[in-house]
């Protein structure tokens, strides 16, 4: 979406445009795919910040594409709800912020005013990122940057169940409480809280749409476009690139929205200083994800206009993302789609839970796209399946019981 933007705002300026897309669909995480004939996100579950003069809100209608965009309101009380272990309750993260106090006073009733604080906080955090907010300035209080996540949460309450109820979108930011700087929990977190929608039909409608406003300034799209190689001048300057078709396109400025080893493979590493290397070397890489997505027989399963987080454990929170094995999936989110034919049940689930990539380290030479398909194996298969039935069967333990 990065990427889709920045080339938008460009052509809106009276840029001369080209985007090359390797897949065959645009967007990155705004992809998404049917089975069924019922349509499945990869990436974008929900979005925040929608309701009108709110910061995405403005974004998108700066952009063309507000008015329409096709979005359902989630639950206003309880947009996400925090579970733990085989206990019943679910504690609700509303929309607004008197209302997110609200709800979750009825389970913490001598919590109100460390949740006024809790909130407070997260606004004043948000108020110090210019952009964010859409002000015209240029820097930011560099303060905000150093205050951890774990700390501030205990700081604004004893109870450890109102701590881990806070925390229990932390999937949203890779879980890791720890380590994580708390202006990234407040940024995800306060944009949700302002107001949460689904994309009806995935939001694979918002790459759409850029692709349209882009097309409509003149702006030339390629997909099945992979660039394969930079090509650089004499003088060392970028100045073209070539795909994997040997297509070459030039021009005077270049935008990589790929993931940054990826795009340093493309520049040299001898093009880099070795300072900005070894910063970009220590990075560890986070937890991705594996999802099942299960398409339900009519009317068996209730539709809820919620997300679902459940945590094994109070505690599990603080670190879901490492996990054990043979325990897996000691946490995961759960959301469901509304049956276009019976309005009060769901028509589909997706079920995430973190998953590392040693788990598919075997795998990691081939490659299965839309573009580029190719047999993993049966191994591969035999893998996904056993992943898929064990988190099948932890669902059904979470809601038969």
């Amino acid at each position: 979406m990065g990427g889709l933007v920045s080339a938008l705002v460009l052509a809106k300026e009276g840029l001369k445009v080209c985007v090359l897309e390797k897949n065959n669909q645009y967007g990155g995480n705004l992809q998404t795919f049917s089975r069924d004939k019922l349509i499945f996100d990869t990436g974008v579950h929900y979005l925040g910040g929608l309701s009108e003069g709110q910061n995405l809100h403005r974004y998108f209608s700066y952009l063309g594409i507000m008015d329409d965009l096709q979005l359902q309101q989630m639950d206003p009380d309880g947009y996400d709800r925090i579970t733990f272990g085989y206990d019943q309750t679910e504690y609700p993260h509303a929309q607004g912020y008197d209302n997110f106090i609200e709800q979750l006073v009825k389970n913490f009733p001598d919590e109100r005013e460390n949740l006024q604080n809790y909130c407070e906080e997260i606004q004043r955090v948000c108020n110090q990122f210019p952009r964010y907010n859409l002000v015209g300035k240029d820097h930011y209080n560099e303060e905000v940057l150093h205050l951890n996540t774990k700390r501030f949460i205990e700081s604004i309450t004893p109870n450890r169940k109102l701590q881990s109820v806070l925390l229990g979108s932390n999937f949203l930011y890779a879980g890791d409480s720890e380590n994580v700087p708390f202006y990234v929990h407040a940024l995800t977190v306060n944009s949700y809280i302002q107001s949460a929608y689904k994309c009806v039909k995935g939001g694979s409608q918002i790459s759409k749409l850029l692709i349209k406003r882009l097309r409509e300034h003149g702006a030339e799209v390629h997909k099945h476009s992979e660039v394969s190689e930079f090509i650089f001048n004499d003088g060392n300057v970028l100045t073209g690139v070539r795909t994997k078709a040997g297509k070459e396109y030039f021009a005077e400025k270049f935008i990589s929205n790929i993931e940054i080893r990826s795009a340093i493979r493309l520049i040299g590493e001898n093009r880099l200083k070795k300072s900005f290397l070894n910063r970009i070397r220590s990075w560890e890489p986070v937890s991705s994800c594996f999802s099942v997505y299960l398409v339900l027989k009519p009317r068996t399963v209730q539709n809820f206009n919620y997300n679902l987080y459940h945590f094994s454990s109070e505690e599990s929170v603080w670190n879901a993302y490492r996990y054990r094995k043979d325990a897996w999936p000691e946490t995961y989110m759960l959301s469901s789609t509304q049956s276009k034919h019976n309005p009060d049940f769901a028509e589909s689930l997706t079920a995430i839970s973190y998953m590392d990539f040693e788990e598919v380290k075997e795998w990691q030479d081939t490659f299965n796209t839309f573009a580029e398909g190719h047999d993993r194996g049966g191994d591969y298969e035999t893998f996904k399946l056993e992943k898929a039935e064990k988190m099948i069967a932890a669902l059904e333990k979470k809601f038969l019981i």
